[in-house]
């Protein structure tokens, strides 16, 4: 068996966690994740996903504030793991990183080199991707840079959503985990250098703008933007009537059209039928929406309470 320590906080790494706790080949000796955090409405201690799975499994939980604090550092070392294990978890110092034989192993939610940082299922979707993937490399000094140990690919759907494609990911990253650890039990380990291009995307952490429509150029990138905030945090465009409130749109389906005559800017249609946004190159339109202090509702439940009706710019003024 290869004993190895996870790291991981969120939901997508407790998927993974549960793999590898069930693998006969791999021996998951404990656990880093984040200190138990305020939560919920009543903002109560709460610990992360990953501690509350490891603890119904028995698995020691270790929860250091500082990832340098010299007793976490001297416990991490007395478990004398094999290999670290590192899904969706915080940057590694190298005194971390480098403390196992087999070094520390990152499963990253992209193909690398491309989609290089925190957010790539978000930033694939968002830029329309039809194909999508994980890799599991070796942490080295730099960010996402370490030697690639395996690869797996993904297909993506036209209308796919992060909710639907985020677990997909999870469970496939969970078994390229497994597969990886295996093969460093076997003492099987290829790696190879990642490539190195000018053009290779990057995938920064996602600011609250990320989600805000009306800086897109057009509809086809609208559609995609949908797509990767929902189901959270919902993309959303200036309300209409409501000056500094803001709407939500999910579940947007894209039809491309030949270029129209005239303006190719982007605006949105609310009409007795449909909600759609429209440039001179295709139309999104949008099934579900969600309007200022109201619950996520079909497009044509909300097309039946409201009066709102026209033409719209993105930034919501009206388009006579």
């Amino acid at each position: 068996m290869i004993r190895t320590v996870f790291f991981g906080t969120p939901d997508f790494a407790v998927t993974c966690l549960k793999a590898l706790s069930a693998s006969s080949e791999v021996d998951v000796c404990a656990v880093v994740t984040a200190p138990d955090r305020p939560s919920g409405r009543g903002q109560s201690i709460q610990p992360s996903p990953v501690a509350r799975f490891a603890e119904e499994l028995g698995i020691p939980v270790l929860r250091p504030e500082r990832l340098k604090d010299v007793a976490f550092l001297a416990e991490l070392r007395s478990l004398e793991a094999d290999v670290f294990t590192v899904v969706a978890f915080r940057m590694l110092p190298e005194v971390v990183w480098s403390m196992p034989r087999l070094g520390s192993l990152n499963i990253h939610g992209s193909l690398l080199p491309d989609l290089r940082g925190a957010a790539p299922i978000q930033w694939s979707l968002a830029h329309g991707d039809s194909k999508t993937g994980l890799t599991a490399f070796s942490l080295n000094a730099h960010i996402d840079e370490g030697p690639i140990l395996a690869q797996v690919e993904l297909a993506v759907e036209p209308d796919e959503t992060l909710g639907s494609l985020y677990p997909r990911m999870a469970e496939a990253g969970a078994q390229l985990a497994v597969q990886v650890l295996a093969d460093f039990a076997l003492n099987k380990r290829n790696p190879r250098i990642q490539p190195e291009s000018p053009n290779l995307r990057l995938a920064p952490k996602l600011g609250p703008d990320f989600a805000h429509l009306e800086q897109l150029d057009s509809s086809f990138s609208v559609h995609n933007r949908i797509r990767a905030c929902d189901s959270t945090p919902g993309a959303s465009l200036p309300s209409p009537e409501r000056p500094g409130e803001r709407f939500k749109l999910f579940a947007s389906s894209y039809r491309a059209t030949p270029l129209s005559q005239g303006s190719d800017s982007v605006y949105y249609v609310i009409d007795n039928e449909c909600f759609k946004i429209i440039d001179g190159r295709g139309v999104s339109e949008i099934h579900e929406i969600q309007w200022p202090g109201k619950r996520r509702m079909p497009a044509s439940e909300f097309l039946r309470g409201s009066r709102i009706r026209g033409r719209f710019t993105l930034s919501g003024q009206k388009i006579d």
